[in-house]
């Protein structure tokens, strides 16, 4: 029986366009009746996360900023920033890479000093509460992710230059859009996972999740149900249990009706 479903959101759950099946809250709800919870883990902020389940947001466990920060409710599940030294260092270094953007992910907003990057991240495909500032080292608030975008793969761009740097110091990872995200060492989605899973007694045989980017691959680590899309990495796919169809063919939505019909 499972009694946990865990999906990340871009190239997963909603589709390249960023759009999301109107066929989820319905979905969230029979899970629900079901006694099954449905968590949304997302290199998001919460509040972008939010603003996509407004019809079941009493519903929804949110897992934002790669796992840096979970809550639920009125209830923070999980929460660990970051060692703002750490952070002003990333902020320096990353002047080594050419054409990189950095925003900062806090608990009130994101953070960035390029206005051609905060009127992006406002558009709604993404909805993110961003403010423009002066310097990202005077931000007063907890940081629980540096985001870098890249003008190309990180993994040939950005990667080089900052792995030598913080290999070891800090989780690097690998999410949308070309983004290259700095989390706390220990800080990832899988262990925000067994955070809730150990909040509300849920077992990994009992639990399941949606990926499709090397962000995910922790989260698969966790449980027994692993699914990971066919738009996914080689990589990524080669990790998960299942592979099941794009993200464009709504293969997560599908999936869930042939869960709940098969439990039901």
């Amino acid at each position: 029986m499972i009694k946990l479903i865990a999906t990340d959101l871009d190239g997963t759950l909603l589709d390249s366009d960023g759009g999301l099946s109107d066929e989820i809250y319905d979905i969230i709800r029979q899970l629900k009746s079901m006694g099954i919870m449905f968590a949304a883990a997302s290199g998001r902020q919460l509040a972008s996360i939010k603003k996509r389940f407004v019809p079941v947001d009493r519903d929804v466990i949110y897992v934002a900023e790669n796992g840096g920060y979970v809550t639920y409710r009125d209830e923070e599940i999980f929460t660990d920033p970051m060692d703002r030294r750490v952070v002003d260092e990333i902020i320096d270094s990353a002047d080594e890479v050419e054409g990189a953007k950095l925003f900062l992910c806090g608990k009130k907003y994101s953070y960035t000093d390029r206005a051609d990057l905060a009127e992006f991240m406002r558009l709604p495909i993404f909805g993110y509460e961003i403010k423009l500032v002066d310097s990202l080292k005077n931000v007063d608030d907890d940081i629980f992710k540096v985001g870098l975008f890249d003008t190309a793969d990180p993994r040939e761009s950005s990667l080089k230059v900052m792995l030598p740097k913080f290999e070891n110091r800090v989780h690097l990872t690998l999410s949308g859009y070309n983004s290259l995200d700095f989390l706390k060492l220990d800080v990832n989605k899988g262990v925000a996972l067994k955070h809730i899973m150990d909040r509300f007694g849920i077992g990994r045989e009992e639990t399941a999740a949606f990926g499709d980017n090397f962000n995910d691959i922790e989260m698969f680590e966790q449980v027994k149900y692993s699914f990971a899309m066919s738009n996914a990495d080689e990589q990524v796919r080669n990790r998960a249990k299942y592979v099941i169809g794009s993200n464009d063919e709504n293969s997560v939505v599908n999936t869930l009706k042939r869960i709940i019909k098969e439990i039901g």
